[in-house]
């Protein structure tokens, strides 16, 4: 398989994924835009890969293809941070420093049960 061809198949693979992530967050705006906006971002990628394996395509469309797609990932970011910042990921991070605090209290018990033991 070409390498061109296995990298557009995952972009699409990936874009679907983003895809259906932005459907799942419900009252999150700018979380969701951030998704769409990777989806996109990857479906361009997933094109510019294509034109890549058909050769048939003028450089200055590819071009053009690849100036879009890195535009769309920027946006992505932006999105996201933007997120961040406003709090819609609030819930995520708590639910990350429960599970931290969580692993932190099983690895003081298991110190301390092997300093009993010994």
């Amino acid at each position: 398989m070409n390498g061109y061809l296995a990298r557009a198949l995952i972009a699409l693979l990936l874009a679907a994924f983003l895809f259906f992530q932005a459907r799942a967050t419900a009252g999150q705006p700018h979380r969701r835009r951030a998704f769409r906006l990777g989806a996109a971002a990857l479906l361009m990628l997933a094109v510019y890969n294509a034109t890549l394996v058909l050769n048939a395509t003028p450089v200055p469309l590819q071009i053009g293809l690849a100036i879009a797609g890195v535009a769309l990932f920027i946006g992505a970011i932006v999105s996201l941070v933007l997120s961040f910042s406003s709090g819609e990921l609030r819930g995520e991070r708590e639910r990350i420093a429960t599970a931290a605090r969580e692993f932190r209290e099983q690895r003081e018990q298991q110190a301390h049960k092997k300093s009993d033991s010994r």
